[in-house]
């Protein structure tokens, strides 16, 4: 590990550190250095808590697989995402990906705990996290990829829970931006994602038990379509773990 990372990590730890205001709002918080969410804020968040798909881990109206994944079933082995992606925790987001970084540590450490709650087996494998790439110039305009920023406090919250955890860099690259997802129908995103993705480093993926990270997880098209790659590559599981889902979509919109 080079030194220039070594400093880079140093930096990165101590301007996601927690503060005595609240990452979204700035409000004090005086129970530092407990938790990163004021109250308020922290009310707003809409949990998946209840009906969860047993498959991609979405927020479900039954309980049972979901009418997305009978539709497509997944690659990866199960899906994760401690909230359901609209109002409040949309915007949370939203704000994550664009220029609010403190808030990749909340929702980070909320993933690995949803992740080892769901999959309590996990905490005795060795895991290998990933995360999902933008393209160099969308990583250039943002400053930052949110995914893997929430990698880095995912892997620092499990390894505070005793899991063996190595985050791997760079193991997947994207070749292009692709049409905008939310103009096409379920099945055409799915075919949209296509080619778009290649293994970069194919070798470390054999045999391993992966976690891919990724911001949000709408049809599951960029998650099925990663997971299907790095099986391709080798890897003995795939767990898809996401900071937010959104609701089962209804039959007419598949």
């Amino acid at each position: 590990m080079s030194i220039l990372f070594k400093l880079f990590q140093r930096v990165r730890r101590f301007i996601l550190s927690r503060g005595y205001t609240c990452d979204n709002c700035r409000a004090e918080v005086f129970e530092y250095p407990k938790i990163r969410l004021c109250t308020k804020c922290e009310r707003k968040l809409d949990y998946n808590n209840r009906f969860t798909c047993p498959k991609c881990g979405r927020k479900t109206v039954a309980s049972g697989v979901c009418l997305n994944c009978k539709t497509k079933t997944p690659a990866f082995f199960a899906g994760v995402s401690p909230f359901v992606y609209h109002g409040a925790t949309a915007a949370f987001i939203n704000r994550m990906k664009n220029g609010n970084r403190r808030l990749c540590a909340y929702f980070g450490e909320c993933m690995a705990d949803e992740c080892l709650s769901r999959f309590p087996n996990l905490k005795a494998e060795k895991l290998m996290l990933v995360y999902t790439p933008l393209t160099k110039k969308k990583r250039r305009s943002r400053g930052y990829n949110q995914a893997e920023e929430l990698a880095y406090s995912i892997a620092e919250r499990m390894q505070s829970h005793g899991v063996f955890v190595e985050l791997v860099n760079d193991v997947l690259q994207k070749r292009k931006d692709v049409s905008l997802q939310k103009r096409l129908g379920y099945i055409q995103r799915f075919e949209n994602v296509q080619g778009n993705f290649h293994v970069h480093k194919r070798a470390v993926c054999r045999d391993k038990i992966i976690v891919l990270i990724d911001d949000i997880m709408t049809t599951g098209a960029t998650g099925h379509e990663c997971a299907r790659l790095l099986m391709g590559a080798g890897a003995k599981e795939v767990y898809f773990l996401t900071a937010a889902s959104l609701q089962e979509i209804k039959n007419q919109d598949l």
